[in-house]
């Protein structure tokens, strides 16, 4: 029994350590590290998320659309997106179920490219790692597995 909560007990805190959760900090405007992983709202509420470097793989949402691309130039008055590729759209799966049907064909239609322009930032948010929330779930889950162990032990 004590074999399987040792097991139990390790995998949740495995789990536990490898997804964290994570939460949005304002970063000061016209920040853009490349380093860094962030979440660009612009004013007409498109977001671009992840880091925005040269060759940076990120995600777009835009009019509920969700596009996936890379960064092909970053300089002081734009951001260029090449090659987005369609992965979702919201509230309707056709984007979807057209992308299992062609897989085989052509993944994600036609690509897409899209400039936005700097001055149309609204804000700049990092998105980094929540040790407190992280560190409550990761024994929240911990506990459970436990409790679930026990009773699943228990003969009675």
């Amino acid at each position: 029994m004590w074999r399987a909560l040792g097991l139990w007990v390790g995998l949740a805190v495995v789990l536990g350590a490898s997804t964290g959760c994570t939460k949005r900090v304002p970063l000061e405007m016209g920040t853009l590290d490349p380093r860094l992983r962030v979440v660009v709202t612009f004013a007409d509420s498109t977001q671009i998320i992840g880091k925005i470097g040269l060759d940076e793989r990120v995600d777009l949402y835009s009019q509920g659309h969700l596009y996936r691309g890379r960064i092909d130039d970053v300089t002081l008055d734009d951001i260029v997106l090449r090659d987005c590729r369609l992965l979702r759209s919201m509230g309707d799966q056709e984007a979807q179920w057209s992308r299992v049907i062609d897989a085989h064909h052509e993944l994600g239609g036609t690509p897409q490219d899209f400039t936005f322009h700097r001055a149309d930032i609204a804000r700049v948010e990092r998105v980094k790692l929540d040790p407190l929330r992280t560190a409550s779930q990761s024994l929240f889950w911990t506990l459970a597995g436990a409790v679930s162990t026990f009773l699943l032990a228990e003969r009675s």
